[in-house]
């Protein structure tokens, strides 16, 4: 909106002076930061407001590269103009008859320009603070690009760059929402028959690339205008457009592509199909369906793909729903009651229910009364010979998978077992681990007439110390992954601290130390705020917000102007705004990032909150934050001393900062004193 004078202003007046603006950058951020869908519309109504522009217009950069408008405010409409003003300021901020430009630039690319037009008042309209305006817009319109950017990253499955659930999620909606009689929407989900044994035999890294594999083999399937998507383990999906025909159409290919395959020793697919609105009206009636489709599919043999038909689907899955849940049994059937609660605790700790026979006679019954899984048989019985027992109970259920116990030198009698039917045979001592990898694959109906290796590997070891192996084993995996997540929680938050030594010089070392000084002076003022784990995240990104700050500002080695400060100022609100996505910032963690700057008596920023309004750990952070900097070289001036350093900070309790923390500083001023020299070192 334009601004008219009713009478001629004084001379001093004439010159509208930045000063007077107070704290319009920071509010600008603050609107910027919550105004996610109209930001151009919302900067060129503040542009015009701070500088009484007549007409203000955003221009940004589209897809193909060209200046665009996508804004603007005022009573003219001088668009041809102003483009024109646009054009010339993506080089340098340009001014043209009171007319201002300046381009948006970020990290080196520019994003666009902003042009202020006067109003046909006597104001001049203050290019410092248009530069500043436009500094901090291209900010935010470059953090949008990250967080776009970063949008489509968390849409995306790191194994095989297919899109995720989430992106599953929100595909199917659009679809089922637009899904009508004549314009159908289907859903084919698709399982791995098997996977597990690819990883269990294999590794999870050949797992990975089966994977990846798979979703090759399917982009390569579907038609342009279907997506394909990893729910997640071994399950696939694939939103089509089109009714069962359609997608019928693209199983065939897949299963045909598969069979045809060369390049890798790939799993079958399982898989079912629904379509809306002919089987569902929601996108979770619809998965719904196809998962009753698919799981018919897996209970009817594996290896193809089914319709979703209603009830007689639903029947189905019902059956072998029941069955895919009931626990594997295993008859094992020794005579030595020691190694039969071994094997019976190894199986049970894996959910194989075990059921024990002490003789052929016995196991005879037992099978006799409803056949297990799997039976896991020894030579030795005391009433009759293994082998003898095992051909009768293949003669009577030959689909019943038998696992032969033999001891260390028992070539000959692996071989009679072959002829008297075994699936598979365990020497003896064997680790728990391969018992259960052995009763698993036979429940699968993977036959293992082979040895397993695990006595040759023992050199003779006892039963009990193959035991004890793998439960060590065990134990490390669980230790060693929680240990890698733990670690990978720290290696992101790190990267993300140490990404801003290319804008900052020393910023990764000053996050490093003000981290340390900060959770020790936390202990000391309250020990339950370490208990707090998004506090040391808080403290180490504290300052990421400068990432949106322009190098000629933050690097700059003399004073700040005052648009300069009102700029740098705005680090707080940016970087709240950067990591409000992240869960483990969540809390006080992200309260340090917006209020680090806030001061005891009200004359902080950004929000100019006093006293106990402001968070504790902010108030903690205050503290080792000014500790450091006062302590450390900056561009605009030397090292200080550290006592000078920290009679300023008791200088200023109840002021700057809260006098109960500073108590708590001076009482831990040589721990502070000892990370402090540690680190210069």
């Amino acid at each position: 909106m334009s601004r008219r004078l009713t009478r001629k202003p004084p001379l001093h007046a004439v010159v509208r002076p930045v000063d007077d603006v107070q704290q319009p950058l920071v509010r600008l951020a603050q609107g910027l930061a919550r105004q996610a869908g109209a930001r151009p519309e919302l900067l060129a109504r503040e542009l015009a407001e701070l500088t009484g522009a007549g007409y203000t217009a955003v221009f940004l950069r589209g897809d193909d590269g060209l200046v665009e408008l996508r804004a603007a405010a005022g009573d003219g409409a001088p668009t041809i103009e102003a483009g024109a003003l646009a054009q010339r300021a993506l080089e340098t901020v340009t001014l043209d008859q009171g007319a201002v430009a300046a381009p948006l630039v970020s990290d080196g690319a520019t994003l666009g320009a902003i042009v202020a037009m006067p109003a046909g008042s006597p104001l001049r309209i203050d290019e410092e603070l248009v530069q500043a305006v436009a500094d901090l817009a291209a900010s935010v319109f470059a953090a949008d690009s990250r967080i776009a950017a970063s949008r489509a990253e968390a849409r995306r499955d790191a194994v095989t760059g297919l899109g995720n659930r989430l992106a599953f999620d929100e595909r199917l909606a659009r679809a089922v929402e637009s899904a009508t009689a004549s314009r159908r929407v289907a859903l084919l989900v698709l399982d791995a028959d098997g996977f597990k044994r690819v990883n269990d035999t294999r590794g999870h890294a050949a797992g990975d690339e089966v994977l990846r594999e798979l979703a090759r083999v399917l982009s390569r399937c579907v038609r342009p205008q279907d997506a394909v998507f990893r729910l997640g383990g071994d399950e696939f999906a694939v939103v089509l457009a089109g009714g069962r025909d359609a997608a019928v159409r693209v199983g065939i290919r897949i299963r045909s592509a598969l069979r045809a395959h060369r390049r890798a020793e790939l799993p079958t697919l399982s898989g079912g199909i629904a379509t809306a609105p002919d089987d569902a009206r929601t996108p979770t009636e619809l998965a719904r369906a196809a998962d009753a489709a698919l799981y018919a599919a897996k209970g009817a043999g594996r290896d193809r793909i089914l319709v979703y038909e209603g009830e007689h689907t639903f029947a189905a899955i019902a059956a072998s729903t029941a069955e895919a849940d009931r626990a594997l049994r295993a008859l094992v059937a020794e005579d030595d009651p020691a190694f039969r609660e071994l094997v019976r605790t190894v199986l049970e700790g894996a959910g194989v229910e075990v059921e024990e026979a002490r003789s052929g006679r016995e196991a005879r019954a037992r099978v006799a009364g409803g056949p297990p899984d799997v039976v896991v048989l020894d030579l030795g019985l005391p009433d009759e010979d293994g082998l003898t027992l095992c051909r009768d109970l293949k003669s009577v259920w030959p689909s019943l998978p038998v696992a032969i116990l033999t001891g260390r030198e028992a070539t000959a009698a692996e071989g009679a077992a072959v002829s008297a039917g075994a699936d598979a045979f365990l020497r003896k001592p064997f680790g728990p681990l391969e018992l259960i990898d052995l009763v698993e694959a036979l429940a699968a109906g993977r036959s293992q007439r082979r040895p397993a290796p695990s006595s040759d590997r023992a050199g003779g070891a006892p039963q009990t110390l193959l035991l004890a192996r793998d439960l060590r084993s065990l134990l490390e995996i669980e230790r060693g992954q929680r240990l890698l997540l733990q670690r990978a929680y720290r290696q992101t938050v790190t990267a993300l601290a140490a990404a801003l030594e290319t804008k900052d010089t020393g910023t990764e070392a000053h996050s490093k130390r003000v981290q340390r000084y900060a959770l020790r002076l936390a202990a000391a003022v309250d020990p339950l705020l370490v208990d707090d784990p998004s506090i040391e995240y808080g403290f180490l990104l504290h300052d990421v917000g400068k990432i949106g700050i322009p190098d000629r500002v933050l690097l700059k080695p003399g004073p700040l102007t005052a648009s300069e400060r009102r700029l740098i100022e705005t680090h707080t609100v940016l970087g709240e705004q950067l990591l409000a996505g992240v869960e483990i910032l969540q809390g006080a963690g992200l309260q340090i990032v917006r209020s680090h700057h806030e001061r005891w008596d009200g004359s902080g920023y950004p929000d100019g909150l006093s006293g106990r309004a402001i968070p504790l750990a902010a108030r903690v952070f205050a503290v080792a934050d000014s500790l450091d900097a006062m302590t450390s070289d900056r561009p605009y001036r030397e090292t200080g001393t550290w006592h000078d350093a920290v009679d300023e900070i008791e200088r200023n309790a109840g002021t700057q900062f809260d006098p109960a923390v500073v108590d708590a500083f001076a009482g831990c001023t040589p721990a502070l004193r000892e990370i402090y020299v540690a680190l210069a070192a």
